[in-house]
């Protein structure tokens, strides 16, 4: 069976890290993975080291705009009957709702998974497209509870329709490297608090910022923010006005993210909106205590008061509380990081995510996209 992931370019941080994690598994599972972007260095380069084959879809200019979208679609759909793909998986609003009338010309099953609520939170009237997906034989998942939940409370979908399958992740901490610290600058007695994500308004990083500002420990605390984004110069500004830019350690975008949650002691994230976050997904397979804020699937990934701690979105005042509790209790800290793991090895591990896919992948056509493979 050949099954293509299709991600858009301008997709970062958990969906690429879903897509290229499902590319590795399937290849485990003898299914042959095919990788579709619109010419991402990154996924380029990552699909070569994996040895998947990719293809840089035609006919971007096409997507991006509603009126040329059939032509895409038209586009799309040749390219899956050249290619023989036996089933398309999307990724994020744009790609499953692009995807979804090629597929019905191809007469291929399509699966589409949406990582977040906010495209339909921000435009309402998205929710139609995705209705309409679904009517052309798309099958919907959600990557939480919470998700689901929110998209069926905004459309009207049957219960086949849309489902949830949790994002899965290593439970294999990766191994400590010795000199990493010293190679940030930073000694074996610092307190390191690490937040992983894209530097955007949704992920709230002026919140932390402003709690770990106010983070009074016994031992230095530095604080290391992975990942780039628009609001980069807007934060080093507020970490200069807040004193603390000497211990605020921007890293950009790393491909050595496991060896730097592995050499940190809390991992944080203050979102304001979240689908199933795969940065908390492994900072807790790497051991690490979790204070995050209560909103989308956070709260089925954290159990509060057992592996990390879980706040209100936009309390600063909580966010500060909790991790001065951390930071003051070491034990506390390993007590968390082994139950985080426990709890990833058993209910959010890579084989639990891709058996539910394959359940997905061989699920009976729907009507319409069975007659046009019959054809």
């Amino acid at each position: 069976m050949r099954v293509a992931q299709f991600i858009d370019t301008a997709a970062e941080g958990g969906a690429e890290t879903v897509v290229l994690e499902l590319c590795r598994q399937l290849r485990m599972r003898s299914v042959d993975p095919v990788l579709l972007h619109f010419g991402s260095p990154y996924l380029s380069r990552q699909a070569r080291q994996l040895g998947v084959e990719q293809h840089v879809l035609p006919g971007h200019r096409y997507y991006k705009s509603t009126r040329t979208l059939p032509l895409f679609a038209l586009q799309l759909s040749r390219l899956l009957r050249a290619r023989e793909i036996d089933v398309l998986h999307s990724h994020l609003f744009g790609p499953i709702t692009a995807a979804a009338p090629a597929c019905l010309l191809a007469g291929v099953p399509h699966v589409g998974t949406l990582h977040d609520v906010y495209v339909v939170d921000e435009r309402p009237a998205r929710i139609h497209l995705l209705q309409l997906a679904a009517l052309l034989g798309t099958r919907l998942v959600c990557v939480s509870e919470d998700m689901e939940a929110f998209y069926r409370r905004r459309g009207l979908f049957w219960r086949q329709a849309l489902r949830t399958v949790y994002n899965g992740t290593s439970s294999m901490p990766a191994p400590q490297v010795p000199d990493l610290r010293q190679a940030l600058g930073l000694s074996d007695a610092d307190l390191l608090v690490i937040c992983v994500g894209r530097l955007v308004r949704l992920k709230n990083h002026q919140l932390l910022l402003r709690a770990f500002a106010g983070l009074d420990t016994p031992q230095p605390a530095h604080l290391l923010l992975v990942g780039d984004g628009p609001l980069r110069d807007q934060l080093h500004c507020l970490a200069t006005e807040l004193d603390i830019a000497e211990r605020v350690h921007f890293l950009g975008r790393r491909d050595d993210v496991p060896a730097l949650l592995a050499a940190s002691d809390i991992f944080a994230l203050c979102s304001d909106t979240e689908g199933l976050s795969c940065s908390i997904l492994e900072a807790m397979a790497a051991g690490l205590p979790v204070v995050a804020t209560r909103v989308g699937g956070n709260s089925e990934l954290v159990t509060d008061g057992s592996t990390g701690y879980l706040v209100e979105p936009g309390d600063v005042a909580a966010v500060q509380a909790r991790l001065l509790a951390l930071a003051l209790d070491p034990a506390r800290r390993q007590r968390f990081g082994r139950a985080a793991q426990q709890r990833i090895a058993t209910q959010f591990s890579l084989d639990v995510m891709l058996e539910a896919y394959l359940r997905q992948y061989a699920a009976p056509c729907n009507t319409a996209a069975a007659a046009v493979r019959r054809d």
